[in-house]
């Protein structure tokens, strides 16, 4: 029996499916709470994935996969919900992975997020950095500071987005979203565009180059808050990342452009819930206080994760923030160790203790 698709899409959305994988010659699978489960059903024949595709993909798009071999595009099938679709070849062999994106724009709240997101989404000027590797929730979490912005304050906003994923319609702001490849021609070209469009927030779907790089920092510079994503690891890989963007005799610069105008990084990873149940982000939160300024300035930047175990100013490292979640029996402690990083320290954050170093080399209790 042939593959219907809007039932498939259908359970996908009711089972909370991350994505859906199609592949010629293969059953589906979808993710669910980070494991990948075949559907139970045939094998995909090549006709049906390619019939499907054209329901799906925009003109724009197409020409993309017939000479690229790849195409990137977003697709809406009816009101709850929205995805995010890579269309591809693989082996001669048509392949579609599709990130399913809820209409319904979840908030700092339902996400289960700290406090210091809501201090980060309040700031006016300066830049954040969104971090971690793909899948780990950075459009989510973003989408949830924007609607925060958009709830509670009046600026106008401009996104550059490769798709455009999250839609978010007008509350207190004014919402503009750019869509590379069909608004505009690229992320850079999309920032400098924006810059003469009456910006008090722009959102860079991703940094990938040193001329982006670059255009983000003068926007910062010039007083407008710039938001953006990499795909980096952690606060001191995030630097170091931007660094090497750029030939060494530019370094000095950039990193007092950095001091100047990176107001935080926040680098996310999901984890199971305990129960098994959905997932939930757990962070590392960089501040760029004076502490994190000068080091910058004076290029220590290795030093950077010792200013973040302190818990200053809402910073918080991997492992603490892992404790935080098994203390509070949001998460189970054995999912908790698949994502440690040091295992003796998050012993200690979990009963709340410190040892010499984790709190400025003075020993305390109590986190």
């Amino acid at each position: 029996m042939p593959i219907n698709f809007a039932t498939l899409v259908d359970a996908a959305f009711t089972h909370n499916a991350s994505d859906i994988h199609l592949v010629q010659d293969s059953q589906i699978y979808l993710r669910i709470d980070g494991v990948m489960r075949p559907v139970a059903g045939p094998s995909l024949t090549r006709a049906e994935l390619e019939q499907f595709l054209e329901q799906m993909i925009p003109e724009y798009a197409r020409p993309h996969l017939a000479d690229r071999r790849c195409a990137d595009f977003a697709w809406q099938p009816d009101a709850r919900m929205r995805f995010r679709v890579s269309a591809y070849y693989e082996r001669d062999r048509v392949r579609v992975v599709m990130r399913l994106l809820k209409i319904k724009i979840a908030t700092i709240e339902d996400l289960g997020l700290p406090d210091t997101i809501n201090t980060i989404a309040g700031w006016q000027r300066g830049m954040a950095i969104m971090t971690g590797v793909t899948g780990s929730g950075k459009s989510t979490t973003m989408a949830a500071i924007i609607n925060h912005i958009n709830q509670h304050e009046s600026r106008c906003i401009i996104t550059i987005e490769d798709p455009i994923e999250m839609v978010h319609e007008n509350v207190k702001s004014v919402v503009s979203q750019r869509e590379v490849g069909r608004d505009v021609e690229g992320f850079r070209a999309g920032l400098v565009q924006a810059l003469r469009q009456d910006p008090d927030l722009i959102l860079i779907g991703e940094m990938r180059d040193p001329e982006t790089i670059s255009t983000a920092l003068r926007a910062a510079e010039t007083g407008h808050y710039v938001f953006s994503t990499m795909h980096t690891s952690n606060a001191l890989h995030t630097v170091e990342r931007i660094l090497a963007e750029f030939d060494e005799s530019e370094h000095e610069l950039l990193r007092e452009q950095l001091a100047n105008n990176l107001r935080a990084t926040i680098t996310q990873r999901l984890v199971r819930r305990a129960g098994g149940h959905g997932r939930i982000a757990a962070l590392e939160i960089m501040i760029v206080n004076d502490t994190v300024r000068k080091l910058l300035l004076d290029n220590q930047i290795a030093s950077i994760g010792t200013v973040i175990r302190e818990r200053r100013d809402g910073m918080m490292l991997f492992d603490q923030h892992l404790a935080d979640l098994v203390r509070a029996n949001t998460i189970e402690e054995q999912e908790a160790l698949k994502y440690v990083e040091d295992e003796a320290a998050y012993h200690r954050y979990v009963k709340g203790k410190f040892a010499a170093g984790d709190r400025g080399g003075i020993l305390a209790s109590g986190l």
